[in-house]
Formats: structure tokens, sequence, C-alpha cells
């Protein structure tokens, strides 16, 4: 009997011990797991006027000590000098007067495509830095080169003694009057390369999912620009 009873203590022991061992074989892989993020949201330029707001997404895969690496999209819309403000009276077409009625409507083509675009993927490395103990609250910086899709056009101004209904899509109410017809005279479309660079604070409600606030900056030889972004980061963050 008393062997019996020495020989189930024992093997409850080691059970005991099997059991925890799967226990901590099962933790480690899960402590081990590197944290992934996938980022988008909103994005405006703050270098230019702008008649769109723009988007970005992201990946962000970290790797030890708060360095990663990661790739970013962000498409940029800036407006072209050809269509800001009033163009000199002898650059409008069809107008030979020698002042334009005060208040005059600009109008441009119905496509919606107004802007000139630049739509930037870039691979990056970045680091982050917690600002409290639970590192719910981080900031990140993230650098590296940008391979740049750019659109650019160009546009010439044309009086129209009263605006067209034709040019532009549908008229509405109070459209009538005299208006500068824009349109598209000239498109340039090249791939280029430049320099990417984003700071970001992030807040994790938990381990899933968090909001951030970024500035971001592109150069390049095209249109240099800077602005902010705001977005939802989705993944396994810590």
């Amino acid at each position: 009997m008393k062997k019996l009873i020495s020989i189930t203590i024992l093997f409850l022991c080691i059970s005991k011990y099997g059991y925890n061992q799967d226990l901590d074989t099962n933790k480690k892989p899960r402590n081990e797991k590197k944290p992934i993020a996938f980022t988008n949201g909103l994005s405006t330029i703050a270098s230019d006027e702008s008649n769109e707001l723009d988007i970005y997404a992201g990946i962000m895969f970290e790797r030890k000590n708060g360095w990663g690496y990661g790739f970013d999209f962000t498409r940029s819309a800036y407006t072209p000098e050809s269509t800001k403000g009033i163009p000199p009276i002898e650059e409008i077409e069809n107008f030979e007067g020698t002042e334009l009625p005060e208040g005059i409507e600009k109008r441009f083509p119905y496509s919606g495509e107004r802007d000139n675009r630049l739509y930037t993927f870039s691979p990056n490395v970045f680091k982050s830095f917690a600002l409290n103990k639970k590192r719910s609250l981080k900031i990140l910086t993230l650098i590296g080169p940008s391979i740049i899709y750019s659109e650019d056009y160009e546009y010439r101004a044309e009086y129209s003694p009263a605006s067209s209904c034709g040019f532009g899509g549908p008229c509405f109410p109070g459209s009538f009057g005299p208006s500068l017809d824009y349109k598209r005279v000239q498109e340039s479309r090249k791939v280029i390369l430049g320099g990417f660079s984003k700071i970001s604070l992030r807040y994790t409600f938990n381990s899933v999912v968090g909001l951030e606030l970024s500035t971001y900056g592109n150069v390049n030889n095209v249109k240099s620009v800077y602005g902010f972004q705001f977005g939802v980061v989705l993944g396994r963050l810590f």
C-alpha cells in the first residue's frame, strides 16, 4: 500500500512538472512573436494648396529593441501653379477686354482630376521609443528611399461670357455668369526616386488596435512635399 501511495505521489509530481513545462513551452513562442502593424488612414499635404484629402497605408515589422523595417504607400495631391489665382490677362484665351469681371467663376473638367499627384512607395527602417511603462504610447521615426510615380498637369484658361453647361458637367443654380474654363493642355507622367521620412505618435488601446498621428516628408526633384497623417493601426502591436 505504501508503495502504491509513493508511486501515485511520484506520478502526480512528474505530471505536474510536465504540465508546467508545457505551459512554459507554450508561453515562450508567444513571448517571442514579433510585433507587426498595419497602418492606414487619411493624409494631407501642408506645404502647398490641395483640393483633396489623400490616403496612406503601410506595414511595419518590429524586430529587436524597437528597431524594425516596413513599407509605406502615400498618395499626395497638390494644386498646379497654372490654376492658382487668376492668370494674367494676356494668357487668357478668348478674352479681349482689359479687366475681368469681379469674382469670376473658375470651372474645371468634370473628370475631377484637377490636382497633380505623387504616388510614393517607400521601404524604410524605423525605431520606436516607448513613452510609458505599458508601452501603449510610442514615438516612431522612419526613414528610407522612395519610388515615386508623378502625374503633372498644366492648364490654360479660356474666357466664357456665360458659363458653358457643356464644359465641366451639369449646370448648377447661379453658374450662368461669365467664367474661366480651365482646359488641360499638357500632362507629364514619370517615375523618379526620392527620400522619405516620418515621425509618428501612436497610442494603442490594446495589443491589436490603436491610433496614430504623423508628420511626413518626401524630397524629390519633381515636387518635395510634407504633411500630416491620421489613421488606424491594426495587428500584433506588442
